[in-house]
This record gives structure tokens, C-alpha cells and sequence, in this order.
């Protein structure tokens, strides 16, 4: 209550200042006396430093706000930060026994996969990246790269892909390639890490928004980089 009172009064002082300045200010220039002069040039400081700091208020605020967000916690980048600087844990395949990490951070959830195709998926916000497991082999990394693109064109509206390329994962190679795809009305872009030998097949995907995709590629690259092949 006593901080209400407080303010109420302040600004009540602040409002009788501006009055009082401006009715001296009035009558100095009317009347030419050098009394209401000294008085308006004497009150005109206190005037000014107010106004002046109202003036760079306004404009902190307006550049505060119109400055890009990017960077700060809630947002992609500010969010990618973290989970890049997060420790990371490690979580077994359900019935083949190779293993993937992910970020500590609360917010890295582990969704259900009951139905999915998905032996695991995990998301954060509206990013996600999981893995299809698959006991079977089917020789190569680009025999699996081209199922995948298969069965990605097969439930969208429109589709492209990068040419995959060579990576090591775990020492072994594996390809990786980007995909846009329309999936029910909505856009999406891709990251898949594709890998088969002779007994067992492995699929990581990740996806986003486009908006927000290459902002999180960095994270999919270090969860998918992370994965380890059955032993």
C-alpha cells in the first residue's frame, strides 16, 4: 500500500513540475519580468531531464522490440544453444540393442511409439527426430536411402531430396540426405541418416518446420552422430 501511495504521489509531484513550468513559461513570454523568466529557466532543468529520460525509454523500448529474438532463450536459436550445450543421455533401442543419446534439458521429451513405426522418438517444441529399427539387412546404405524416399513420396503432396552423402556414424558409413515434403497440407523438412548391412537396418529421422529447420540441424547432427551400433 505504501508503494502505491508512493508512486501516486510521485507522478502527482512530476504532473505539478510540467504545470508549473509551462504556466511560468506562459507568463515569462507574456510579460517579459524577469522573475517568471528565472523562475521557468530554474524549473526548465528538472523539466528537461525529465522529458529526456521519457524520450530514451520510448526509444529503448522500440528498438528493444523491433530488435531480432533470435538469440534470446525462448527462441530457436537461443534453444538450440542449450541443447548443444546439454549432457546428453544415452537411450537403448527397445529390442535390438544399439543405443542413441539426447539432451538432458526437460523441455527433450520421449513420445509414445506404440503405434508408429518409430522404435523411439523424442521432441522438443515442434522439432523432432527418432529412429526406425529393423532386424533385417538390406546390404547397403543407399538401398535404405531409396526406401526412404519411397515411402516419403508415397504420403506426400510434394517432395524434393538432396543427393545423399557419405557419413560416419559409429565408424561405419552411412548416407544422409535433406527432404521437403507437403504432408497432410503441411510443410516439412527432413534429415535422414540411412545405414544397412548384412543383419540390421537403421533409419534416423528428424524433422522441423521450415522456418526453424536449419537452426536445429546442428542437434539432429549431434543426437544422430551419438547413435551406436549393436555391439
Amino acid at each position: 500500500m505504501g508503494e502505491v501511495v508512493g508512486a501516486v504521489l510521485m507522478l502527482a509531484v512530476i504532473a505539478g513540475l510540467f504545470v508549473f513550468f509551462i504556466i511560468a513559461l506562459i507568463r515569462a513570454a507574456k510579460t517579459g519580468r524577469s522573475g517568471w523568466i528565472i523562475t521557468a529557466s530554474i524549473l526548465g532543468l528538472p523539466v528537461a531531464a525529465l522529458a529526456a529520460g521519457i524520450l530514451f525509454s520510448v526509444v529503448f523500448g522500440v528498438i528493444k522490440a523491433a530488435s531480432p529474438t533470435a538469440s534470446s532463450p525462448g527462441s530457436a536459436t537461443g534453444a538450440t544453444a542449450d541443447l548443444l550445450g546439454d549432457s546428453m543421455t544415452p537411450v537403448p533401442g527397445t529390442v535390438i540393442p544399439y543405443q542413441m543419446s539426447y539432451p538432458q534439458i526437460d523441455s527433450w521429451k520421449k513420445l509414445d511409439t506404440s503405434d508408429q513405426a518409430f522404435d523411439q522418438l523424442f521432441n522438443f517444441r515442434d522439432e523432432y527426430i527418432g529412429v526406425i529399427a529393423e532386424g533385417i539387412g538390406v546390404g547397403t546404405p543407399q538401398r535404405v536411402c531409396d526406401l526412404s524416399q519411397k515411402n516419403l513420396v508415397a504420403k506426400s503432396s510434394k517432395y524434393s531430396f538432396t543427393p545423399a552423402q557419405p557419413i560416419q556414424i559409429d565408424s561405419h558409413s552411412w548416407l544422409t540426405f535433406d527432404a521437403t515434403a507437403t504432408v497432410s497440407g503441411v510443410d516439412f523438412k527432413y534429415r535422414f541418416y540411412v545405414y544397412s548391412d548384412s543383419k540390421f537396418t537403421f533409419q534416423i529421422v528428424s524433422w522441423a518446420v521450415p522456418a526453424d529447420f536449419d537452426t536445429f540441424n546442428p542437434v539432429f547432427d549431434r543426437v544422430a552422430k551419438s547413435f551406436q551400433l549393436p555391439k
